[in-house]
C-alpha cells in the first residue's frame, strides 16, 4: 500500500484514488476513475481547480441533510452530478455526536458505538439508496466518480469495500485501503482542532484518548459490518445482488467498465 494515490489539496481531507488495484482473476482497476474523500465544504480555489482537472461525471455525497446544511460544499458546480438524500432532520446532532453525550463516556464505550453503527450501515434504507446510485451511475457512466461523507472514512470507507469487493479485489486489500486512512488523516496534528470544535458544538469536555476511537478507523469495524452482511444475505454477493441490484452480470459489466 503506497501513498501514490492521495491526491495532495489543501483544505480537503482524505482524498485518494482507490482505483489501482489488481484484482483475484489478473487484471487491474483503472486509477483516476474512483475516489474517496471527506466533504468539500473547506476546499480552497487551488483545490477546485484541481478537482475540476480529474473529469468527474458524479459524485454520490453520503452526508445527511444536516450535515450538508452545517458544512455545504463549495465544489463542484454545474457538469457534475451529485446524488444524496434528504432524509433526516436538519439541525439534529450526528449520531458521532449523539454518541459524546452518554454520562459514562469511556473509550471503549466509543468503540462499542462504532461498532454498533457500521452494524446498521448496509441496512440503513438512506445509505442503501445512496450506494444503488453510486453502483448504477459507474455501470453506465464513463469519467471519473467521486463518493464521500463527512470524514470519508466510515459510510465511505464501507462503500469503497463493497465496490472494491464487487470488482474482485481481494480482502486483504480491502481492507489495506480502509485502513489507510488512519495515515492520510494524521489524527494525532488534527485530534486538537477536532476535540475543540465537538467540545464547542456539545458544551463539554473531552479525554482526547476517548474520542480517538471515533476519529480513525478500525479494521475490526469493518469486519463488524462485513460480518452483519454475510449473516443477513449469506454472502456480501448475495447482498450486492439482493439490495443493491450488482448481480453477476452487473459485476462483470463494471469489471470490464473499470478495467485499467
Amino acid at each position: 500500500m503506497t501513498f501514490d494515490r492521495i491526491v495532495p489539496l489543501d483544505r480537503v481531507v482524505n482524498f485518494r484514488d482507490f482505483g489501482g488495484y489488481d484484482t483475484k482473476d489478473g487484471s487491474r482497476i483503472a486509477r483516476g476513475r474512483l475516489f474517496r474523500s471527506a466533504h468539500f465544504s473547506d476546499a480552497s480555489d487551488a483545490d477546485m481547480a484541481k478537482l475540476d482537472a480529474l473529469g468527474v461525471s458524479f459524485m454520490v455525497d453520503l452526508r445527511r441533510p444536516e450535515e450538508r446544511t452545517s458544512e455545504p460544499n463549495r465544489w463542484p458546480g454545474e457538469g457534475v452530478r451529485i446524488f444524496s438524500n434528504e432524509e433526516g432532520q436538519v439541525g439534529a446532532l450526528s449520531p458521532h455526536l449523539m454518541a459524546l453525550l452518554q454520562d459514562d463516556l469511556t473509550a471503549a464505550g466509543v468503540a462499542d458505538y462504532m461498532h454498533e453503527l457500521y452494524r446498521r450501515f448496509a441496512f440503513e434504507p438512506r445509505h442503501i439508496e445512496l450506494y444503488r446510485a453510486w453502483f448504477a451511475e459507474l455501470a453506465s457512466v464513463d469519467g471519473a466518480a467521486i463518493i464521500h461523507c463527512a470524514a470519508g472514512k466510515d459510510r465511505t470507507g464501507l462503500g469503497c469495500a463493497l465496490t472494491l469487493h464487487a470488482l474482485g479485489v481481494r480482502e486483504d486489500v480491502i481492507f489495506a485501503d480502509y485502513e489507510l486512512t488512519n495515515s492520510v488523516l494524521d489524527l494525532a496534528k488534527r485530534l486538537p482542532r477536532i476535540q475543540a470544535r465537538m467540545e464547542e458544538r456539545l458544551g463539554r469536555t473531552f479525554e482526547s484518548e476517548t474520542l480517538k476511537p471515533m476519529l480513525g478507523v478500525a479494521p475490526d469495524y469493518l469486519r463488524t459490518a462485513l460480518d452483519a452482511i454475510e449473516e443477513r444475505h449469506g454472502a456480501i454477493d448475495r447482498y450486492l445482488e439482493d439490495v443493491l441490484g450488482v448481480g453477476v452480470r452487473e459485476r462483470a459489466n463494471l469489471r470490464e467498465r473499470l478495467a485499467a
